[in-house]
């Protein structure tokens, strides 16, 4: 399944580091990526299509944004949101606390 067996990080004295992981045109990519973006950004992608290429087990160049949107949503999880005290829908902590931040008296300029 994993097409992709290792990330490779390869760096020389001066240079940034390089990575790759072992196809050509993920490879291209990353170059692509490592001139415009800064090193954390680059790590991050490097990790974001090993994992990616790890679960679907397709060569790169057969791809399709629907193989890319089914990850995505496999990766969100379910957001459902349940209230504990009797099982039913209901809204998150977050929209209950959050609020309005102005006092219900205050008026914007």
């Amino acid at each position: 399944m994993n097409q992709f067996p290792c990330l490779i990080r390869t760096s020389t004295p001066g240079r940034e580091a390089r990575y790759a992981l072992g196809d050509p045109l993920i490879d291209s990519y990353l170059a692509f990526v490592a001139g415009r973006s800064r090193p954390n950004t680059l790590r991050a992608v490097a990790h974001d299509l090993k994992t990616f290429f790890s679960i679907v087990d397709k060569d790169p160049v057969e791809v399709a944004a629907a193989d890319i949107f089914e990850f995505v949503a496999g990766q969100r999880g379910d957001r459902t949101v349940v209230r504990i005290s009797d099982g039913e829908s209901g809204l998150s902590a977050r929209t209950i606390a959050g609020g309005s931040r102005r006092s219900p008296g205050s008026t914007r300029i």
